[in-house]
């Protein structure tokens, strides 16, 4: 008989690989006051990533986040935005158009400081960012003027538009 490899216990933290190709997380999670858990996974974006692996910081990051948001706000995103004027007692004066006007326009600037859509930077953020494509989809398929590129000069790209968008943003200086 041929032994059998031992399978390891996955502890909260932990890397997996999705079919597909897609990464997500182990998450365990107590609730307070009783002894029950809740447990599963949660995909990670390549943002995430990055900074886990320590390849960006905590300001390009959220500068990534906020970038991503108003993506969801300007209406862009496969997903749509989420329909603010039906939560109840909610804060919201002007319409759903105004909110996507005001958002591309925000989206906008952001863009023109990473050098515009048409940079590397812009299509970087665009893609992975925006769309949330992963550093090495981006590359492969889209690339930046319509030619794939290295893994490594896609991070590059995405890493240093990061840096821009988190002085933009605020995040850094």
């Amino acid at each position: 008989m041929g032994s059998k490899a031992s399978v390891q216990p996955l502890s909260a933290g932990d890397l997996v690989r999705l079919p597909g190709g897609r990464v997500a997380e182990w998450v365990s999670q107590g609730v307070d006051g009783t002894t029950y858990r809740t447990e599963h996974f949660r995909t990670v974006d390549s943002l995430g990533l990055l900074l886990r692996n320590g390849s960006i910081t905590q300001g390009m990051h959220d500068a990534g986040q906020d970038f991503s948001r108003t993506f969801v706000a300007a209406q862009l995103s496969a997903t749509g935005s989420a329909p603010m004027d039906r939560i109840p007692g909610g804060q919201w004066r002007d319409t759903m158009t105004e909110r996507c006007a005001w958002a591309r326009k925000h989206l906008g600037e952001a863009l023109d400081a990473v050098g515009g859509i048409s940079s590397p930077g812009g299509c970087a953020v665009w893609h992975i960012a925006g769309l949330g494509q992963s550093v090495r989809e981006w590359s492969a398929m889209a690339g930046w003027n319509g030619r794939s590129l290295n893994q490594y000069e896609a991070k590059g790209i995405l890493v240093s538009a990061l840096g821009v968008l988190a002085v933009h943003y605020g995040h850094a200086r």
